[in-house]
């Protein structure tokens, strides 16, 4: 039974490093914004334009900018 464990998580690693090296060779379209949230107890969150949540934060911060407040 440990043999068979040890089998599958070797072949989990193996899996997830060929994973790394190719979402890492295929590369993905660099972040061009990025939004900095500062909560009201000082800790802070930093989210690109490149995930589901930033981009709507970097939008929001666009228009801000653009209308000039």
């Amino acid at each position: 039974m440990k043999k068979l464990l040890r089998r599958l998580v070797l072949l989990g690693a193996i899996a997830g490093g060929i994973y790394a090296v190719r979402s890492y060779l295929r590369g993905g379209p660099a972040a061009t914004g990025s939004v900095q949230l500062v909560f009201d107890d000082g800790s802070t969150r930093s989210l690109a334009s490149n995930t589901a949540e930033g981009r709507e934060f970097v939008d929001i911060a666009r228009r801000i900018v653009e209308i000039g407040l």
